[in-house]
């Protein structure tokens, strides 16, 4: 027949051997110790990060203000401003951003040079500007819809379209619109090789073997625009997890 002995043993006999040869007694005790200087520690720490916080507050003290011509920068009793054509809140959409440049594409079919350019940091929406996402297009899409639509309302010209689309990164030109190499041959020379920069004798700027493909319709122009966006190269960044990495032209 099976039972149960208990033995009480006091607290004081209790011991634990540590590493360093010394004998812990009653250490039931000392853990409770050990808690209560653990919380007092915590609570020291709560203290110290808001009093931290509350420092930095002070020092950086960061505020903008924006208007819809002027953004003003105030921090540490210093305050600047800074003009512009047009200042874009958060609430401004893809569309507010593309009718600013709309106007411009009129006078690229009158025949002059125009440039639409996005600059920034890492992770302040240039790709996203410039190429939007499938449901908010961006500048470039769009500016290609427009041209279409121009020129197919435009019955006293005739025009002709290409595309071409260049990728600078890690210092090197990569034709994201090259033909696709067969998988045996080098892959670092599929898009990469025959290119350099020249400059004309009129002052502009070449990129000589750069592929241009004639795009006779609308639709041709989207294909081969979506085939460079997926040529693009991206990587993870600190606060871009599929940051493009690069410097992307589109040339029209």
């Amino acid at each position: 027949m099976g039972g149960h002995v208990n033995v009480m043993v006091p607290l004081e006999s209790l011991s634990l051997e540590l590493p360093n040869g010394e004998i812990l007694v009653g250490y039931d005790k000392d853990i409770s110790a050990l808690q209560e200087e653990i919380s007092v520690l915590r609570s020291r720490q709560r203290h110290l990060d808001r009093r931290r916080r509350e420092a930095l507050d002070k020092l950086i003290d960061l505020k903008v203000n924006v208007e819809q011509e002027k953004i003003a920068v105030k921090s540490v009793g210093i305050k600047k401003e800074f003009s512009v054509d047009r200042v874009f809140d958060q609430e401004s959409t893809q569309e507010d951003v593309f009718q600013e440049v709309k106007p411009i594409l009129r006078s690229a079919l009158d025949g002059h040079n125009v440039c639409i350019l996005a600059y920034g940091q890492t992770g302040t929406g240039k790709t996203y500007t410039m190429e939007g996402t499938d449901g908010k297009l961006g500048i470039v899409p769009r500016a290609i819809q427009e041209l279409f639509s121009h020129a197919s309302e435009d019955s006293s010209s005739t025009y002709s379209f290409s595309i071409s689309m260049l990728e600078v990164y890690l210092g090197s030109l990569r034709d994201l619109l090259a033909p696709r190499q067969p998988l045996f041959r080098p892959s670092e020379c599929s898009t990469a090789c025959n290119l350099s920069i020249l400059a004309t004798k009129t002052g502009a700027v070449e990129v000589e073997g750069l592929t241009d493909v004639s795009i006779p319709d609308l639709k041709k122009a989207n294909q081969w625009y979506c085939r460079g966006r997926r040529a693009r190269s991206t990587s993870w960044t600190n606060v871009n997890d599929v940051s493009s990495r690069s410097h992307c032209s589109v040339y029209v």
